[in-house]
């Protein structure tokens, strides 16, 4: 029984490593009130810039993979994050340190240690 719980205990410390190295954090949950999954997509800036900037430096790590559109007069719009598509009236929400950002990806700026979070949520 004791060896049960080590196993345990050895694998939670092994996978839970592994998210804090790599910074980024996939979590689904289902919400039985729409009968939906959620996602979140979480990480923490090491640098200073734009969380695009960011975003991309994850993708080169192959961290992180998203896609989008650059509109002229708004920057970037993100429509797809590690292959989970903006369809249905959900989109991805960019949240920073817990707020609702009023800029996107191209605009808002984080400092190293901010966390960013992306929320696949029903429209606006």
């Amino acid at each position: 029984m004791a060896k049960k719980y080590i196993a345990l205990a050895v694998a939670i410390v092994v996978l839970g490593g592994g998210a804090f190295l790599s910074q980024q954090w996939f979590i689904q949950t289902f919400d039985a009130t729409t009968e939906r999954k959620t996602h979140a997509i979480t990480f923490a800036a090491d640098t200073e810039g734009t969380v695009l900037n960011v975003m991309n430096a994850l993708k080169s790590e192959d961290k992180l993979s998203f896609s989008g559109r650059d509109f002229p007069s708004l920057g970037f719009f993100v429509e797809e994050i590690n292959g989970l598509r903006s369809t249905d009236g959900y989109y991805w929400i960019l949240i920073i340190n817990g707020e609702k950002s009023k800029l996107g990806a191209s605009s808002a700026r984080v400092q190293p240690g901010d966390v960013v979070e992306w929320r696949y949520e029903e429209g606006y």
